[in-house]
């Protein structure tokens, strides 16, 4: 899957043509649940895998395209992970994660870090990671890795919303383009540019 990102230019007015009304409008949770589910799976999201490890040499990484920057004056990152994976009940102890930026060619990382059964140390067999200056692990082959401090967890139904300040950024010499996510898909950015 391809996106344009000529398209991502900013637009003229807003249209409204086939939205409807809201206003004084209700309905179930459940139905709102599932139009949020087929609305927001058109924001397409740069794939990252979200990592801590805990004094104990023991590994924890999950994929995510909940992540985005807080702050650059002190560098700051926002990370969201499910509540009931392994990192999500790990964050509150190890007080520590990386966020690992996925390139197009690191796709079966993603999808390796995506599923649920899988063991967190069998994740760790799919790319090159080593051990960061925080502990937690870094993908060296990453687009860019940013290794953080926890300041703050905010525990929500089912995710943990995490904000870290930045110790420590890493990022490729000669970078392929990103991982994206876009409808449940993997795809990637290409330039329309000449």
């Amino acid at each position: 899957m391809l996106v344009d990102s000529q398209r991502l230019a900013p637009a003229g007015p807003v249209a409204t043509a086939g939205l409807t009304d809201v206003e004084d409008q209700t309905e179930p949770a459940l139905l709102t649940a599932v139009r949020f589910r087929q609305g927001i799976q058109h924001l397409a999201g740069g794939v990252t895998v979200v990592t801590s490890g805990d004094d104990d040499g023991a590994w924890y990484g999950v994929t995510t395209t909940s992540v985005c920057a807080l702050s650059v004056d002190p560098p700051t990152l926002i990370a969201c992970v499910r509540r009931r994976s392994p990192i999500g009940q790990q964050l509150g102890r190890t007080r520590r994660f990386c966020v690992n930026l996925l390139s197009q060619e690191q796709r079966t990382v993603a999808e390796a870090f995506a599923l649920r059964r899988s063991l967190d140390a069998d994740r760790f067999l799919h790319g090159q990671w080593a051990c960061g200056t925080t502990g937690s692990p870094v993908l060296m082959d990453g687009l860019a890795s940013f290794e953080c401090g926890v300041d703050l967890i905010y525990g929500y139904p089912s995710d943990v919303v995490v904000i870290g300040s930045v110790q420590q950024v890493r990022h490729a010499a000669d970078p392929a383009g990103p991982l994206v996510s876009v409808a449940g898909q993997f795809g990637q950015v290409m330039s329309t540019a000449p």
